[in-house]
């Protein structure tokens, strides 16, 4: 999974549809998708589309416009090496329940209604050619009125020779949540890198129960928690940092990360893709260029182990 991040930058409005100019020819591309969440109900929409391009593409910076509150959306490819699925529009839902079983991800945000991304000079994230883009947007409409959907991400390019390093990533995800009835609930979750990296970006994703996610540093040989370095008490924004210089990690250490919810209500709530469920998932971003490179889960608070699947 390769994880692009954003900063935010002026929101927008959600009751009509703006527009985004796309780059100039040449120098990047647009991704886009379009939808209406009913009145007083949940959206999880899934648009399958070729790439706009027909060569591979080494992007450097985006730019993107959403509805202001979207709870997340995602840019990934189905496959590398083929068309799984055909293009059109689906309910998220049902596709990854019937469909899908393993994606590639390369951009994600939430929250905030624009924003930008630079990563820094010479560092690109590869976009192959000729694959299709799985766009998925999730929103929640609590008005009386339909709201307009609009997902528009900018993709910014340099040329190939000017390239110095590529970025890859991933996502740890606690996927064994129970948090009880009527109840304030920490878990945490430990993983080490298998491969020496520098950390670029770090975000956090919860749903509407989640409080507070922090983060600190791990060190797998001397098995001992550093002080939390990272802090987001905001469920809607997943908080991403970009570091510069660099986080050095290498391989043996990682990091420790925790999510504390409160459950006011009378039944207990669990892991899902839905709102009214819960997540506590870390992202990473990193260079060096690595499919192999990843934060393998040692320990957890509850004993289950997250082995990437």
């Amino acid at each position: 999974m390769l994880v692009l991040a954003c900063t935010p930058a002026d929101t927008e409005d959600t009751s009509e549809r703006p527009t985004l100019d796309p780059p100039k020819e040449g120098f990047g591309f647009q991704l886009s998708m379009e939808g209406t969440v009913e009145p007083y109900s949940e959206a999880w929409l899934c648009s399958v589309y070729p790439i706009p391009t027909t060569r591979v593409e080494s992007v450097n910076w985006t730019e993107f416009i959403q509805n202001e509150g979207t709870h997340h959306l995602t840019l990934s490819t189905p496959s590398l090496t083929g068309h799984p699925i055909a293009p059109g529009n689906y309910n998220c839902e049902d596709l990854y329940a019937e469909m899908l079983t393993e994606q590639i991800m390369f951009f994600g945000n939430q929250g905030v209604g624009s924003g930008e991304m630079h990563l820094p000079e010479g560092i690109a994230a590869t976009f192959p050619a000729n694959i299709d883009i799985l766009h998925e947007v999730h929103y929640v409409n609590p008005t009386p009125e339909p709201i307009e959907l609009y997902s528009y991400v900018n993709a910014y390019t340099i040329p190939e020779a000017e390239v110095t390093d590529r970025i890859w990533g991933g996502q740890v995800r606690d996927e064994y949540i129970n948090i009880p009835a009527d109840s304030e609930h920490t878990e945490w979750t430990r993983c080490v890198m298998n491969e020496d990296v520098e950390v670029h970006f770090l975000a956090s994703h919860s749903h509407e129960k989640g409080s507070l996610f922090e983060i600190a540093r791990y060190d797998g040989e001397t098995e001992t928690t550093g002080e939390n370095f990272y802090s987001n008490p905001d469920w809607h924004d997943p908080m991403i940092v970009q570091y510069d210089p660099p986080l050095i990690v290498p391989a043996g250490s990682g990091f420790e990360y925790t999510c504390t919810w409160r459950n006011p209500t009378d039944q207990p709530i669990e892991y899902g893709s839905t709102s009214k469920d819960e997540m506590c998932n870390m992202s990473i971003v990193h260079t060096p260029f690595s499919m192999s490179a990843q934060c393998e889960v040692i320990a957890s608070s509850d004993g289950v182990l997250w082995d990437g699947n």
